[in-house]
């Protein structure tokens, strides 16, 4: 799926939709895979005219990553719930074996059990835990202080 952008997203003429997501989070980044692919979604979530067109269509994965589906979701079920958006029925459906960190540190690490403390509550239901200013991402507050 195609959406258009407004002006406020000049870069580029479409915005990321979670049906992008599973292909370009698979892809091998020295910094971790999911993190440009999630943190440009969350830009263009935060510059989307009709935020529910980049969610209507749940993201197909066959690959061996069971931590994928359940990242999209935590992400879009956060920003749903954030902006009031409807949040889609596949979100429900997906939550990882085990706690983790959304772009890949260490879960028993003092700094994982500092996001967690502040993570948003639906992180729970899925297993995917990450600091709620991660949300701002292409907002004039992502620049702000976490903290």
């Amino acid at each position: 799926m195609v959406v258009q952008v407004t002006r406020t997203a000049q870069r580029r003429s479409w915005l990321f939709t979670a049906t992008d997501l599973p292909r370009l989070m698979s892809v091998p980044d020295p910094r971790g895979p999911y993190r440009a692919p999630v943190l440009q979604f969350i830009w263009d979530w935060n510059v989307a005219p009709d935020k529910s067109a980049l969610v209507s269509e749940a993201p197909v994965y066959d690959g061996d990553d069971p931590n994928l589906l359940p990242a999209i979701a935590v992400v879009v079920h956060a920003l749903a719930i954030r902006d009031g958006v409807p949040v889609p029925a596949w979100v429900s459906q997906h939550r990882a074996p085990a706690d983790v960190m959304l772009f890949g540190y260490a879960f028993d690490t003092p700094y994982a059990r500092w996001v967690r403390m502040r993570s948003p509550a639906v992180c729970d239901p899925h297993r995917v835990w990450f600091h709620p200013r991660v949300l701002d991402k292409g907002t004039p507050d992502w620049w702000l202080p976490w903290d």
